[in-house]
């Protein structure tokens, strides 16, 4: 069996109570109404590209140069704190789910090796686990991003991962407050 056939966790994703056709398109419609799915597309473009754009922040040590695995390892961290960001704040399914298809199709469109590695390294299923546990959450998260680094133990790479989760984290729910989806 090839690692890429494994799956460990996969998201929860706000499901609508009742799989109905009927069900999703009345929320549509509600939704769409009160502004908040074009309000939805616009903030899942801009927080792909604030995670283009940061990617080659957090450096580890003074003068470090960054390697395009740890790159990408931190760009993978952001994706994952903007998608849990949105889940976590968004009450419609279809809301969500418009904000995640907009962040997913940015994210392809300006940054493809990116958007590949988010969904071929099975990384988001690592931080999934460590999230759903419920306990110590920041922590398992910035011990999961060390180990992904192939630095599993290392203080700084584990503190690293909690800094990078915390903040974009919490810059996403800052700017789905400002997005003025209700």
């Amino acid at each position: 069996m090839f690692d890429e056939d494994i799956k460990i966790a996969v998201p929860s994703a706000k499901k609508a109570k009742v799989n109905d056709g009927l069900v999703l398109t009345d929320e549509y419609n509600r939704e769409n109404a009160k502004g908040n799915i074009d309000k939805a597309k616009a903030l899942g473009k801009l927080l792909a590209d604030e995670v283009v754009g940061h990617i080659n922040s957090f450096p580890v040590e003074e003068g470090e140069t960054l390697d395009e695995t740890m790159a990408i390892q931190r760009g993978i961290m952001m994706t994952f704190a903007a998608i849990v960001s949105l889940e976590e704040n968004n009450q419609s399914s279809v809301v969500f789910q418009t904000a995640k298809t907009s962040f997913n199709n940015r994210l392809e469109a300006v940054d493809p090796d990116l958007y590949k590695a988010v969904g071929d390294t099975g990384a988001f299923s690592f931080y999934y686990l460590a999230y759903r546990r419920g306990t110590e959450v920041v922590r398992r998260i910035g011990q999961t991003f060390a180990m992904l680094c192939a630095h599993d133990g290392d203080p700084v790479y584990h503190e690293l991962g909690e800094a990078i989760y915390c903040w974009f984290k919490s810059f996403a729910e800052k700017k789905f407050k400002e997005s003025g989806i209700e």
